[in-house]
């Protein structure tokens, strides 16, 4: 069977690809535009990747999709935090860009998380609150704030997530996100403590 494959796929190979000639003389480099950037109110903007659907080809509902893509930032978050704590436990010069670094990539996922399972409208209240703190405690100025904000890029629309599936998805990620926010906030204890 294994020899039968590549044949079958040379054969495949081989025929020529033809391309409807009325749809490439209608479109020209100049028609393509990039897709518009989603944007909130919010601190954080996100940006939506792909549409949002309850299913994909491969039979994982939106929930499943969700959890993916929390289980990235989780491992990337994940990997900054164990960086941070090996330069922390050597004192190395890194160690606190490094520590930084880990918080960042916390938030991220922190944002994500929040996004993906409060409403919409509540994470819109939460963060216009940290926003108005955020200016007091910097003065009103425009400048730094821009600095603060960061683009969040989503795969899916929050505002189209459904309720039940927040709660699915709260339910499975939820513990994860709350212990290494926890692990991250000791690690900057025990570094402002030496």
């Amino acid at each position: 069977m294994t020899r039968f494959l590549p044949r079958l796929l040379r054969l495949r190979l081989r025929a020529p690809i033809r391309f409807p000639h009325h749809l490439l003389l209608s479109r020209t480099l100049s028609s393509f535009r990039p897709l518009p950037v989603a944007r909130v109110p919010l601190q954080c903007h996100f940006r939506v990747n792909r549409p949002s659907y309850s299913t994909n080809t491969f039979g994982k509902s939106e929930s499943d999709l969700i959890v993916d893509e929390l289980e990235e930032l989780y491992e990337t978050a994940k990997d900054e935090f164990e960086i941070a704590t090996e330069s922390t436990d050597s004192a190395t010069i890194y160690a606190a860009s490094d520590r930084e670094s880990a918080r960042e990539a916390l938030n991220q996922l922190l944002i994500v998380f929040q996004l993906y399972t409060q409403d919409p409208a509540e994470t819109l209240e939460q963060s216009q609150k940290q926003e108005d703190e955020i200016r007091e405690d910097i003065g009103n100025d425009n400048t730094e704030m821009h600095e603060e904000s960061r683009l969040v890029e989503t795969s899916f629309d929050p505002w189209t997530v459904r309720p039940e599936v927040r709660v699915e998805v709260r339910r499975r990620v939820a513990q994860r996100v709350r212990e290494l926010k926890n692990a991250v906030e000791l690690l900057e204890e025990r570094a402002s403590a030496d």
